[in-house]
């Protein structure tokens, strides 16, 4: 059993995989982001609980995985809970019924992958972590999330709550706009009562931004072939670019960069900027 820290829990995950000599250094880093992207994606951090122990990682809500990587035993693999409404196809995935959520209000299913080297292909998998934060949140509607946080203490698992965890920037962003919506719906009464008593300045947090380098010479071409035109409502530019006097048109990627698009002139379009919310957001 390993001790894990919530302020620093890198340095147990690191320990525990170089105890298994067959996992690379290169797999080593895609463990660690494993757990951070499951970290991130987690709609129920004050449910949720994160362990290590002989041979099992695990983030973990009452008595089922949320994700897992067990590197022995009768299933070994990356475990990852996802929603059945969105089911993926995954090269090197089996997908499993979860039999504890059969019978609630959602049904749930397992995304599982015998080896470890599928890790690169799951973590640029958007679709993929949209599916297993709706899961997150659905699993508490299952008997078998039921809290049994005794029992996660005495196995000397520490709360997600108290990680200090900086959020990807597009995840914050989507948490926020949820935050919104229920506002949007809120009595007008509930929001004017909060009102009164906000503080006029925000507080602030951290985020991290996951950048490609991409190419220069695609979004010239793009740009060039639009000829200030967007290539979806064919209207002209907005406004022109104070910078260069260019018409202002945004480069899009048609299959997302993140889901494993190409970054090549035929994968992408100059779309102006209602257009490219749209194609983002509608």
């Amino acid at each position: 059993m390993y001790t894990v820290d919530p302020l620093d829990w890198e340095i147990s995950l690191r320990r525990w995989v170089k105890a298994r000599r067959n996992i690379s250094s290169e797999l080593e880093d895609k463990i660690i982001t494993f757990f951070k992207v499951a970290f991130e994606h987690t709609r129920c951090p004050e449910r949720a609980w994160f362990g290590i122990h002989s041979s099992t990682v695990s983030l973990v809500v009452g008595g089922i995985f949320l994700a897992a990587i067990q590197s022995s035993g009768a299933e070994p693999g990356i475990w990852l809970l996802v929603d059945a409404e969105k089911f993926l196809n995954i090269s090197g995935v089996e997908y499993l019924k979860v039999k504890s959520t059969q019978r609630s209000k959602h049904p749930l299913i397992w995304a599982h992958s015998l080896s470890l080297t599928t890790l690169p292909n799951l973590l640029t998998n958007t679709s993929l972590w949209e599916s297993f934060s709706a899961a997150t949140e659905k699993i508490l509607f299952a008997p078998i999330a039921k809290d049994r946080d005794s029992v996660q203490e005495k196995r000397n698992k520490k709360r997600l709550s108290e990680f200090r965890l900086p959020q990807s920037s597009q995840i914050f962003e989507r948490q926020f706009q949820e935050t919104v919506h229920s506002a949007f719906i809120d009595k007008p009464e509930v929001r004017r009562r909060r009102l009164e008593t906000a503080p006029i300045y925000p507080n602030k947090t951290k985020v991290v931004t996951l950048a490609f380098v991409r190419n220069r010479d695609v979004v010239a071409e793009v740009l060039i072939r639009a000829n200030g035109y967007c290539e979806h409502c064919k209207n002209s530019a907005p406004f022109i670019r104070r910078s260069n006097g260019l018409p202002y048109l945004e480069v899009h990627h048609i299959k997302t960069l993140a889901e494993g698009g190409e970054d090549t002139v035929s994968n992408a379009v100059a779309l102006c900027p209602n257009c490219h919310r749209k194609v983002h957001y509608a």
